[in-house]
């Protein structure tokens, strides 16, 4: 019987391991199991992804890819991790309109993410439905798009995604990339 337990104890500890993808499953890595290089903005396209709906709450997916430089012909892998910060914007000059995305990942662990040509990690960016906000604590107002940024990783970037937004406290949100294109 005792054996059975620790059996079954080590496959669910295995499972979640390997679920969490602590041990290297997909394209998150531990950072010394990876020979790549950090990513470079140039090597880093930024895009729009689908969008999802919760009750009061809308998630666009943001992108980031791998689509070069090209070295000999091929586009070299890279390796990022992190939280993009996000910042609604008005205007051609991109002015910011209201607080940046609102971390949700703060004292979670990044993970090392590992891209080859061609491959994505990507974030589920939040937006609050502003009418569920009172009027006088909100300041609701129409965003033309968002600037990302994704620390050395990837230079701000603007991005069309016209929203509505609060003015006086943070009604969008962020958190760690993970990998594919959906955000989740």
């Amino acid at each position: 019987m005792k054996r059975v337990r620790s059996l079954l104890s080590f496959s669910v500890l295995t499972g979640g391991l390997l679920a969490g993808g602590l041990l290297g499953v997909g394209a998150s890595t531990p950072a010394a199991a990876t020979s790549a290089k950090s990513c470079v903005s140039s090597q880093i396209t930024v895009s729009r992804g689908a969008a999802q709906g919760t009750a009061g709450t809308s998630y666009y997916a943001i992108v980031f890819t791998n689509t070069g430089p090209h070295v000999n012909l091929r586009v070299t892998a890279c390796t990022l991790f992190g939280v993009p910060t996000i910042q609604p914007v008005i205007g051609l000059a991109h002015r910011p309109l209201g607080p940046p995305a609102r971390n949700e990942s703060m004292g979670e662990m990044p993970a090392l993410h590992t891209l080859a040509e061609g491959q994505s990690v990507s974030v589920a960016f939040g937006v609050v439905d502003t009418g569920n906000i009172p009027a006088s604590s909100c300041g609701a107002r129409k965003a033309r798009g968002v600037v990302v940024a994704l620390g050395s990783f990837v230079r701000p970037t603007y991005l069309s995604l016209p929203i509505t937004v609060c003015t006086k406290k943070a009604s969008t949100t962020t958190r760690l990339i993970s990998p594919g294109v959906t955000g989740n």
